[in-house]
């Protein structure tokens, strides 16, 4: 039923609490969580460990970039999460099984339920042909999974806000998963937990469901779902940049000193702790990188076809500002 992962060398019976507690501490420092976050993460861990909690993961209108950075993921790594700590029993990706028997595999675990539902990519609402599995649509196999899963996650802005796939002029009709799930009628509430980002970082995933098993539902924006835990300080507050534009200093051109905001930085639209975790392991991230930050956690992350993702000028900003404010979403 789940997909076979290659063995390592350490068994089931090498964890042992000291493993649990010094993942839980990697993953609080993180998120500045403290003592108290890194015993709950481990607490977390631990139980998902015990429990082997069944994942289902499905992918609609998606690059599976979401996908291939999970399996980027660090303390723990990607075998442990999928094997020892959880049990994905499908993921498009990394599973053998495809085609009928995938169908009637997923189809087994939806009637089973009990199971947390990561969803990747946004979903063809008015183009259904435009997501195929085993050249059946995925929205009425998404519909049923999404109803009868015990918490469902959505991976990446695409799933979270629709992303690029639901940008101005798309042809599908593409819409994130909250609003799949308010169209069908599908309880949303304490239920959906959203992870954007482009793609989402491994360690929010592993993070928000370590949580979810020591704490249950999390606390969330109750605009956006996102956990207050990973998503509730803007990139621009936690810049390494930042007393550049307390002093306004501002760099003119790439690979100058200053703050990027004049390059098109959208750090104050961006609310997730990559200034702290940064990615690949901790190595670097966009501003650290010389880059402006993107804002590819916001709900407004490509939506407009005229919002390029790199830019000068300031008026762009106010704009995206204004309407960021009128969705009530965090300022």
């Amino acid at each position: 039923m789940a997909t076979t992962a290659p063995t390592t060398t350490r068994s089931l019976r090498s964890f042992t609490r000291r493993d649990f507690l010094r993942a839980g501490a990697f993953l609080a420092g993180l998120y500045g969580l403290g003592r108290t976050g890194a015993v709950t993460l481990a607490e977390g861990l631990q139980r998902l460990f015990e429990r082997k909690q069944l994942v289902l993961w499905l992918q609609c209108q998606s690059c599976s970039g979401c996908s291939v950075s999970f399996l980027n993921a660090d303390h723990p790594g990607p075998l442990d999460v999928i094997t020892r700590m959880a049990s994905l029993v499908y993921h498009p990706n990394l599973s053998a099984t495809q085609g009928e028997q995938a169908i009637e595999t997923i189809r087994k675990l939806i009637r089973h339920g009990h199971y947390v539902l990561i969803c990747e990519g946004a979903i063809p609402l008015g183009m259904p042909q435009a997501c195929l599995l085993a050249g059946q649509p995925m929205l009425e196999l998404l519909n049923d999974a999404l109803r009868n899963a015990s918490l469902v996650v959505a991976a990446g802005s695409c799933a979270a806000f629709a992303g690029i796939p639901g940008a101005e002029g798309n042809a599908t009709g593409a819409v994130c998963v909250r609003d799949f799930m308010e169209k069908r009628d599908i309880p949303v509430d304490k239920r959906l937990i959203n992870c954007p980002g482009c793609p989402c970082h491994p360690d929010s995933l592993v993070a928000t469901l370590a949580y979810v098993a020591a704490r249950g539902y999390p606390k969330v924006n109750p605009q956006l779902l996102t956990p207050d835990m990973i998503y509730g300080r803007s990139v621009h507050d936690d810049c390494p940049r930042f007393h550049y534009w307390q002093k306004n200093a501002f760099a003119q051109r790439f690979g100058e000193e200053g703050c990027l905001f004049k390059l098109g930085c959208l750090g104050p639209l961006s609310y997730t702790n990559c200034p702290h975790r940064q990615w690949n392991g901790g190595i670097n991230w966009c501003i650290r990188a010389g880059a402006p930050c993107i804002a590819c956690t916001s709900p407004e992350f490509a939506r407009r076809r005229d919002f390029a993702f790199y830019r000068l000028g300031e008026k762009y900003h106010a704009v995206t500002y204004h309407e960021h404010e009128r969705r009530g979403d965090k300022s």
